[in-house]
Parts: structure tokens; sequence; C-alpha cells
């Protein structure tokens, strides 16, 4: 008869396997819980991300398509704005307004959506005095407007600066604005802005601007938002030269615009029209005139970026106005006594040949 030895029977057998399995079973239940849940996660964030890169410019231009109506047709303060063509280097056809200067001994005319008041009056003898101080008929201003609207949200502006300054304004829509054909993009933008300067400076010529029968005329870029990094881009063109540039709302990309807007989504590595004005401001001349007027209460190019790229440009004739309570779209019109005596006294410096003065920073 077999026995087991006493040594064998102190040997404990194996415990049973039911509780590794339980342990196996609830991990592998909570991974697949967080893999159900991250799939549709992922899949949706893959999505978002595929969406915006293929539709990434329309949330990039909001462009009113139509051709807007005549200005004469809202007012006979408008009777002298004539509508104008840009074709650009591909061909495209852009339209725009021009609206030459006041008369130099003209008064100027209040804005039109200011209603009588102490506000108006200020306003009034801001404008006189600047147009008495600082004679600027010879100066011929060329807006880049935003990536919103088209040139009729840009009219009250323009006649602001004109009645205000006492100079030309001409504005271009660019191709997919305001009945200009194309679509945004870029490089359209880059080409339209070219052609409206050259087609400013043809003007120019033709009137005999710098030939010995008055003063030279000079040409101002303006950027508006988005519109800034058109000027910075064409301004060191030999076929365009301004005599100075103005900034409004401006910033570094609009890659660094894109990543402060949408964290969470790779814009650096996608983005086809970035708009590299802090890096494009190293090729500016030494010597340009750069004004750069910002509101410090801006949420869409937050001043940060407006200082970036004030930071880029040639340190000899930059300067940078800040106004505290503006924002992005209502900069022109929060204190336009304060907008106009600023950009009136920048623009006299240039006109006076004295662009590359001291820079307030």
């Amino acid at each position: 008869m077999l026995t087991r030895s006493p040594a064998a029977r102190l040997v404990p057998r194996p415990r049973s396997g039911g509780a590794s399995r339980l342990m196996c079973s609830a991990a592998t239940g909570v991974a697949s819980l967080v893999v159900s849940v991250l799939k549709p996660l992922g899949a949706g964030y893959a999505i978002t991300c595929a969406v915006a890169f293929l539709a990434q410019r329309k949330l990039q231009y909001f462009p009113s398509t139509e051709r807007p109506a005549p200005p004469a047709s809202l007012g006979r303060v408008f009777a002298d704005v004539q509508e104008v063509e840009f074709v650009a280097e591909d061909g495209t056809r852009c339209l725009g307004w021009h609206w030459p200067a006041p008369p130099a001994d003209a008064s100027p005319q209040p804005p039109w959506w200011l209603r009588d008041g102490a506000s108006k009056q200020r306003l009034v003898g801001a404008m006189s005095e600047v147009r008495r101080r600082s004679p600027l008929s010879n100066v011929d201003v060329l807006m880049f407007h935003g990536n919103a609207g088209d040139r009729s949200h840009r009219l009250g502006w323009m006649h602001l600066v004109r009645e205000g300054l006492g100079c030309s304004v001409t504005i271009l829509d660019y191709r997919g604005y305001g009945g200009s054909e194309g679509s945004p993009t870029e490089q359209g933008f880059l080409q339209d802005g070219a052609a409206a300067a050259a087609w400013l400076r043809q003007r120019q010529q033709a009137a005999g601007g710098g030939n010995g029968a008055g003063p030279p005329r000079r040409l101002v870029l303006w950027g508006e938002s988005i519109g800034s990094g058109v000027a910075v881009a064409i301004a060191p063109d030999a076929a365009v030269a301004p005599d100075a540039v103005v900034i409004e709302g401006g910033f570094s990309s609009a890659v660094d615009l894109g990543v402060a807007a949408y964290p969470w989504i790779p814009v650096r590595l996608f983005m086809w029209d970035k708009f590299e004005s802090e890096r494009r401001a190293a090729r500016l001349p030494a010597t340009l005139p750069v004004l750069m007027v910002h509101g410090a209460q801006d949420a869409i190019a937050p001043i940060a970026l407006g200082r970036r790229l004030f930071d880029a440009l040639p340190a000899r004739g930059r300067r940078f106005v800040e106004f505290a309570e503006a924002g992005h779209n209502d900069l022109p019109y929060h204190d336009s006594a304060a907008y106009l005596r600023a950009v009136g006294d920048f623009l006299s410096e240039c006109n006076a040949g004295d662009g590359a003065a001291e820079a307030a920073k």
C-alpha cells in the first residue's frame, strides 16, 4: 500500500486561479472602457483637424463678395469718390475706391455719425489743428483692409482720414471681396496690393508729382489687421517703395493668431496663409518710417503680438502708439482726435523728410 510521507502531506496545495482571473478581467474591462471613450474622441479630434485643414481659408477670410453701391448714392459728401480697377500680375481684376484729397483751403467736414455736442466739436477742432499744423495734401494713403467685409465697411474710416489729415485715400478690395474677381489667398493678396500700389504710383507720375511743380507726392501704405501683412510684405519691393507705412492692429503672423485662438489644433503644421510679418520685417529698408497704432483692449490681435512685430521692425524709424481703451475694430473711433493727432504728427515728420526721427516706444 502506498502512503504519502508526512513531509509530503505538509506541502499545501496550489490556490485556485479564480482571483487572478477576476483581476485580469477587471483590468481588461477598464482598458476596454478607456479605449471605447478615447476612440471616438480621437476620431472626433482627427475629423475636426481634417475639416479645419480643408476649410481653413473659410475660417480665415470673411469677405462680402457683392459689389457695394457707389458712395455717391449715400450723400453728396461722397460725390468725389471714384471706383477704380487694379489688375494683378496674374490677371485678376480687383476693385477699389479712390477719394482725392480735399482742397487745401477747405474746412474739414465732421463725420456724419457724430451728433452735435462736445465730442463732435472736439474732433472738428482736432481735425482743423492737424491740417493746419501738418499739411498733407501731397500724401496718398493706400489702405489694405482686414479679413472681413469690403471697402464699404471702411467708408467711415476713409472720411475720417481724408478730412482729418487732408490727404487722398485709396482703398483696395482684394480678390474675392467687394466685387473683385478670384478667391482669397495670401499670395493673391500680395499681388493685389502690389497692383494697387503700382496704380497709385502711375497716378502720381501722371499728376506730375516730384517734377518741381510742387511738393513730391508721398505714398503711404496703411495696413489694417491682416492688411498689415500685405503692407509689410510688399514695402521692400522697389516698384512700390513707400515713403512710410502705418500698421493698425497688426500682428507678428497669422499663425500666431491661429495658435492663440485654437491652441488644441496643430495650426503651425498645416496653415497655408501665414502672413509672417515678423520674419518679413527684416527685409524692410532701415530708413523706412513705420508707425504702429494698437488698442490695448484688442481681443482679436492681442497687443503682445503687435509688440512682437514692432520689435522686429527696423529700429531707426519705428514708432508705437498704444490706445489704452481701444480694441480691434473701434481703434479709429474710440478717440478719433488722439488717433488723428498720432498719425498726423508721424506723417508730418515723414513729409518733412524727417521720417527717421527717434522712435517713441
